[in-house]
């Protein structure tokens, strides 16, 4: 009984020498291509032993990473169920990266820069860059408030 995880243990040593050979010498890109595939299939081996010890919940969740590092797409066992008849609303994904735009008001743009009526030029334009500066998409925001600060800047400046 002692046996079967020391026995896991060397297959999976085995292969991380077998497939880390070749590495040594390779481009980032090619590293990268090799690390993703190999991670895919480690993890669809996790998934094979998870299922063969009944550990269907966790399974699903080490498949679903296999799935996205393998093929690069959301496991199709997680995406959003579409309706009949293709339905005229967003799903929760689409509504997230495509928000309804509307046209924002002096007032809501003033809100949105922590600013009061009557600010100058300058004070809008430095609201603007302390806000952007950390709610970029680079440093962990969003685009969606990136646009709004945007949007907002503009609004004031009358653009």
């Amino acid at each position: 009984m002692a046996a079967a995880p020391l026995l896991a243990g060397l297959i999976v040593l085995a292969l991380l020498v077998f497939l880390g050979r070749g590495y040594i010498r390779t481009s980032p890109r090619n590293l990268v291509k090799g690390m993703r595939f190999s991670g895919g299939l480690l993890l669809a081996l996790i998934t094979i032993a998870l299922t063969l010890t009944g550990r269907i919940g966790f399974a699903f969740l080490a498949a679903a990473g296999a799935w996205a590092l393998l093929f690069g797409t959301m496991p199709p066992w997680l995406r959003p169920v579409q309706t009949a008849g293709g339905g005229g609303g967003q799903s929760r994904g689409e509504a997230l990266r495509n928000p309804p735009t509307t046209s924002m008001s002096r007032a809501e743009a003033l809100k949105v820069l922590g600013l009061h009526e009557g600010a100058s030029e300058e004070e809008i334009r430095a609201a603007h860059r302390r806000l952007i500066v950390q709610n970029h998409p680079d440093k962990g925001g969003t685009s969606y408030l990136a646009s709004k600060i945007n949007e907002a800047k503009d609004v004031l400046l009358r653009r």
